[in-house]
């Protein structure tokens, strides 16, 4: 029997599907990274994530604001999925857990839209690492920033963005250098804004994950409950607010730190290629159209008028001393 392209429509296609008819009566404005964020929803649920996310930013970009629309259905079921298949072409991004959890995204519109199930959006954690904070991430991205693996640290006006691999210590380091009287920009993802001539750059400065361990390097840490993120991994999940730290929502680049930490390094600090961090750092403006890679990459190359070094250690004491001479040396 042949089947006809209306009768797959009719057949299989409803607007409610389509999420076209569903009234998204709830509006909230939020800041993700400072960059205005218009958030259409038909759930309570989903206006708390976010708030509880994103309340501490203030607007930070004079840009036109990006858009999510994201409806939430009356299954009480969670996601099937461990996480989700990420798709990219030129402007078009797909973000898909399951049949009845996904998020389409459109870059040069800054417009994403989906729909979760309401056993998800109760899940504020979940809703926000699986759906919430990568739409609103990518489309900023795309709009505005480069975004970068690293964390950031503050002193005396000098800003220093520590990179590694997984597991490299970057967010231990970052939150040892703030208990010592540094400010906390980020402690795993930085991001450039592209319209600056300079090197300046925003983060997540809201929060902080650590490994469960950190309780036996900082026993102020010690009652604190590490909890299975969305990604499966355990971890403490801090509000800064919470913590005897000082926070910025974003600052220069000064220096570039590449972390190498063994059991018996001693501790120093030499130069490192900056042609080598270019070529790392390429993986992380991999998707979007050819013209906003191309400012993306723009944007990493002016890090190669910053301090670029490979900082071996294995304690954090002296990873800090050796950090607070390079500030103190000058940018």
């Amino acid at each position: 029997m042949r089947v006809t392209p209306r009768q797959l429509l009719t057949e299989n296609i409803h607007s409610s599907a389509l999420l076209a008819s569903l009234e998204l009566g709830l509006r909230q404005t939020v800041y993700p990274l400072g960059f205005p964020m218009e958030l259409e929803t038909n759930s309570d649920e989903v206006i708390a994530a976010a708030r509880e996310g994103w309340g501490d930013f203030a607007p930070a970009f004079d840009e036109p604001p990006i858009r999510l629309c994201l409806g939430v259905t009356d299954s009480d079921a969670s996601l099937l999925t461990i996480k989700s298949v990420f798709a990219a072409r030129e402007h078009v991004a797909s973000l898909y857990a399951d049949a009845d959890n996904f998020v389409l995204c459109d870059f040069r519109q800054g417009f994403a839209f989906g729909r979760v199930t309401r056993g998800v959006s109760v899940d504020h954690p979940l809703l926000r690492y699986r759906f919430l904070m990568p739409a609103a991430h990518m489309l900023a991205e795309q709009k505005a920033l480069a975004p970068l693996h690293g964390a950031l640290v503050v002193k005396n006006d000098v800003g220093v963005m520590l990179c590694g691999e997984s597991m490299a210590g970057k967010s231990t380091l970052a939150y040892a250098c703030a208990r010592a009287g540094w400010s906390y920009v980020s402690d795993d993802g930085t991001f450039l804004v592209r319209s600056r001539s300079d090197r300046y750059a925003v983060g997540d400065f809201s929060n902080i994950r650590l490994r469960q361990d950190a309780i036996q390097l900082f026993p102020e840490l010690s009652d604190r409950l590490a909890v299975v993120r969305p990604n499966g991994k355990i971890a403490l999940e801090i509000r800064t607010r919470e913590l005897p730290i000082s926070v910025l929502p974003g600052h220069s680049i000064d220096h570039v730190v590449f972390l190498d930490r063994g059991d018996s390094l001693s501790p120093s600090i030499r130069p490192y290629p900056g042609e080598r961090a270019l070529e790392e750092w390429k993986q992380y403006a991999a998707f979007g159209t050819q013209e906003v890679r191309e400012e993306q990459l723009h944007s990493q190359r002016r890090l190669l008028n910053a301090g670029m070094w490979m900082m071996h250690y294995s304690r954090l004491d002296d990873a800090i001393a050796t950090l607070d001479r390079l500030v103190q040396a000058g940018r």
